[in-house]
């Protein structure tokens, strides 16, 4: 009896245990649910990406749209996609076609179209953006400025001078440039704006390329409040001129350095586009107008290293100079002067060097006037 009262007695505290096991198991469990279910919660409120091969904005519904665009594919044949955005508001009106990511280190842009976003909502919209944050994809990849084939060893090519591309018997950059402009860009804007950095090694101000033989063009220009504007008539090739020829007026929008996120330029440009789109009437609010007005200018020259060393520029981003001011002084590995450089023109700094190591070619100073 007594082996029995002991038997039943560890049977039962082994129940007990086994179920304390069991509500530590659960309670554990629903600790873990209250930590974790934020992220989850986060997640059920992304937007998926779908997949498309074109872009149809009047197939949508109001709000906000996320999609990978097929536009080429490796080769392995795998499809290469870039990202897409549509936010369609709850009116009709304009569609302002907003690009970034061109040339793969030139990465303000990507954060402007962002930062941009998220300070809109669909239901104050009348019409529809349609932004591309990342059309080079081998290049952001590579981190270069260059699409990136693998023909050749790694050919590179610069996609802004191929718009609108080859719908076929051309290189794999070309092929891919005319997949983005006749599946996505291709009659489905009334604006746009390219956004777009300096080079590695150096730097713009808040900067806009305008033809102003376009009038809507040269309004855009004004209206997203750049520090400096170039009447440009455009070079073949670059998304800009290719969107102009088909009738839709842009511009290209040159926001400082590559490879960062500049927050102040960043800010500054998204205000602008805002501003462009209140002026079309797809926002409500007040045009906003600077109290100094951007440096004009219709041509400029560029200064370049003539020989290799380590370069000091004396001037900043938009100072005045006079021709004949000392703009950039080079040394040798001993910190010996081996060549001075001077402004041929009266203008403006429009561009510099931000990199002090260059090679023989490489430019040094960009002067607007």
């Amino acid at each position: 009896m007594a082996i029995e009262k002991i038997i039943s007695s560890n049977w039962f505290n082994m129940i007990r245990s086994r179920d304390f096991l069991v509500k530590s198991i659960i309670t554990v469990s629903l600790c873990l649910c209250f930590v974790i279910s934020p992220v989850f919660a986060v997640d059920e409120q992304q937007i998926a990406a779908k997949y498309i091969d074109s872009l149809n904005t009047t197939a949508l519904k109001q709000g906000r749209h996320h999609f990978y665009v097929k536009v080429s594919s490796d080769n392995l044949g795998m499809p290469v996609r870039i990202p897409l955005i549509v936010l369609k508001g709850t009116q009709p009106g304009k569609t302002i076609l907003l690009t970034a990511g061109i040339h793969g280190d030139e990465l303000n842009g990507i954060r402007v179209i962002h930062q941009l976003l998220e300070q809109l909502n669909y239901r104050d919209l009348k019409g529809t953006i349609i932004a591309l944050p990342g059309i080079n994809q081998s290049g952001i990849n590579a981190n270069s400025r260059y699409f990136v084939s693998s023909s050749g060893g790694g050919f590179q090519s610069d996609l802004n001078r191929l718009f609108p591309g080859t719908k076929q018997n051309g290189n794999a950059a070309s092929l891919y440039v005319n997949r983005v402009w006749a599946n996505v860009i291709k009659g489905r804007a009334d604006i746009a704006i390219d956004l777009h950095t300096q080079t590695r090694g150096t730097v713009y101000p808040l900067f806009v390329f305008a033809d102003f033989r376009n009038k809507e063009a040269k309004q855009i220009a004004d209206l997203l409040m750049p520090d400096v504007i170039k009447n440009d008539v455009g070079e073949k090739g670059t998304l800009e001129t290719s969107l102009v020829r088909a009738g839709v007026p842009a511009v290209t929008f040159e926001i400082g350095a590559p490879k960062r996120f500049q927050k102040k330029l960043i800010s500054r440009a998204v205000a602008g586009i805002k501003n462009v789109m209140q002026h079309y009437e797809m926002l409500e609010g007040e045009r906003l107008q600077t109290n100094t007005p951007p440096i004009v200018g219709s041509g400029y020259k560029n200064i370049y290293a003539e020989q290799g060393g380590i370069v000091v520029v004396h001037k900043h981003l938009m100072d005045k100079v006079q021709k004949g001011d000392l703009v950039a002084t080079q040394y040798d590995a001993f910190g010996q002067i081996k060549k001075e450089y001077f402004s041929p023109v009266n203008g403006h700094i429009l561009s510099h060097a931000t990199d002090p190591v260059r090679e023989p070619g490489a430019m040094l100073v960009r002067i607007i006037y």
